[in-house]
């Protein structure tokens, strides 16, 4: 049996600047030797980012979601990516037409957890280029809450957002419960792993 497999990274503004050119496929060369460039034509995106960059089209969905930032440091996470996918004998089995609409509910999974909204994710991609389809999705991880004067903000807080004990555990159980339950026949993914 083939597993649901989510997982999530954090990344600081330098490592979110060196995500586009692999997700989004900008060179014309890579040294991961499992991409295809001869495939990368049939790479689809769930949503494209409006600018050509992901520090700009972060920077334009701060601005325009109205956004607040704590104070910014070398480390500070801008945004994290979750990147969803299982193995090729599960994408063989189900076709193409399913392919498809597994990525779409795993799209609109992440949009809805945690209140996230399809307005904070900067890109997802689908790459069939590659050994096994996946699911690059980018988002900037906001929080609704309240500014000192009690005013209901939406604030940028990968800490706050991915906040408590087992909250990726708690991630792999929802998502498998939510794909299950759309017809997928997967198996959890082992825990502690």
């Amino acid at each position: 049996m083939s597993y649901a497999i989510i997982r999530n990274e954090k990344y600081t503004k330098e490592q979110m600047i060196q995500l586009a050119p692999h997700n989004e496929r900008f060179k014309k060369k890579y040294s991961n030797k499992n991409i295809d460039l001869s495939k990368t034509s049939q790479n689809y995106h769930l949503k494209k980012p409006v600018e050509n960059g992901y520090l700009k089209e972060y920077k334009r969905l701060v601005s325009k979601n109205n956004l607040k930032q704590g104070q910014i440091h070398s480390n500070s996470i801008y945004v994290c990516e979750m990147i969803v996918t299982s193995d090729s004998a599960f994408f063989d089995k189900i076709g193409r037409k399913e392919t498809e609409r597994y990525f779409k509910e795993c799209y609109n999974f992440i949009s809805n957890y945690k209140n996230l909204g399809e307005q904070n994710i900067l890109s997802a991609v689908v790459h069939l280029d590659e050994e096994s389809p996946h699911m690059h999705l980018v988002y900037i991880p906001v929080v609704n809450t309240k500014d000192k004067n009690g005013n209901l903000i939406n604030k940028i807080s990968a800490s706050e957002f991915w906040k408590g004990k087992g909250s990726y555990k708690k991630l792999q159980d929802s998502f498998y419960k939510y794909i299950i339950e759309k017809g997928f026949e997967l198996e959890r993914g082992k825990e502690n792993t």
